[in-house]
């Protein structure tokens, strides 16, 4: 009796509601709230891009493309920073180990934010992770030309440009391989030379000027 009194309030509360729709997130058995907990679950699934097999090509050229465009402006301008070094030693007449200090904590925050980079692409995607690192890159580098004191510049390089250059590095490292499987290793190695051509790019002090004016 009890038990049938139950399947009757169960009917109940699952008339009048659609039947969940089968979806690619892990099945769940319906309880007193399990048509909400479905529901959530497929919208979370639906905005991940699932592919069924690797195209090896296809869109994931323009991807590598990006990427390689990506290591330019990010370890090709970073590694190409000494050129400014005497400038920045004149300027701010410090010494050269607090003028250091700007390209060491641009290069931790790089690598010490990789989590929050990490967690950030899974919730958004990496488009808009990548984006919004281009526009922390651009921000930091406009506000650090206005720089009064060093302390200025490990905030605006340092700390603000660092970050974006985290969040536009490692996601666009990461979608690779959603785009290529027997050619990722060598797809992955080309784009990275993207870091070479700058620094021998950027070396000259002219280059370098340049890139950060149009920045």
């Amino acid at each position: 009796m009890h038990v049938e009194t139950t399947d009757r309030n169960r009917q109940r509360k699952w008339d009048g509601h659609p039947a969940p729709e089968l979806t690619s997130c892990p099945a769940t058995e319906p309880s007193d709230d399990g048509l909400r907990m479905t529901e959530k679950k497929s919208q979370l699934c639906s905005r991940a891009n699932v592919y069924t097999q690797v195209p090896d090509g296809g869109w994931g050229w323009a991807v590598a493309v990006s990427f390689f465009f990506v290591e330019v402006f990010t370890f090709g301008v970073i590694k190409s920073f000494g050129v400014f070094f005497n400038d920045l030693m004149d300027s701010f007449d410090e010494s050269n180990s607090r003028i250091s200090w700007i390209v060491s904590i641009c290069v931790f925050i790089l690598a010490f934010t990789a989590p929050l980079s990490t967690v950030l692409t899974n919730c958004f995607g990496h488009r808009l992770v990548v984006m919004a690192g281009g526009l922390l890159v651009s921000t930091g580098t406009v506000v650090a030309s206005f720089a009064r004191e060093v302390t200025h510049m490990y905030i605006a390089i340092g700390i603000v440009s660092g970050l974006g250059y985290c969040f536009s590095f490692l996601p666009t490292v990461t979608i690779l391989s959603q785009y290529f499987d027997k050619r990722r290793s060598m797809v992955t190695a080309v784009a990275s030379t993207g870091e070479c051509f700058a620094m021998f790019a950027f070396a000259p002090g002219r280059w370098t000027i340049a890139v950060y004016a149009l920045m």
